[in-house]
């Protein structure tokens, strides 16, 4: 999106350019935030489990089969990764 844009709805607003663009990213990472928590969910609640730790503990204990999961583990380390990352600039962002 270019200034000028910016610029034109901040008017239309009635509000600050900065305002505006700190509550623009804000909601983009509160979207995108929900959306990784989504596919944690998901994945979480086919395994029976809320995180990749407990994912791991079911493999240890024997409780899941590697080959049964480990598309999920890895795509699960990823998410968290991701989740953590967007914590930290939404942090940086308030």
């Amino acid at each position: 999106m270019t200034t000028q844009v910016m610029d034109e709805v901040a008017r239309h607003l009635n509000m600050n350019n900065d305002l505006l663009e700190r509550e623009c990213l804000k909601t983009f990472l509160v979207k995108k935030l929900r959306e990784i928590d989504a596919q944690i969910f998901k994945i979480g609640s086919k395994h029976g489990i809320k995180s990749i730790l407990e994912l791991d503990e079911k493999l240890k204990k024997g409780e899941i089969k590697e080959e049964d999961m480990m598309d999920d583990f890895m795509e699960l380390d990823y998410l968290e990764s991701r989740r953590e990352h967007l914590l930290k600039a939404m942090a940086k962002v308030h």
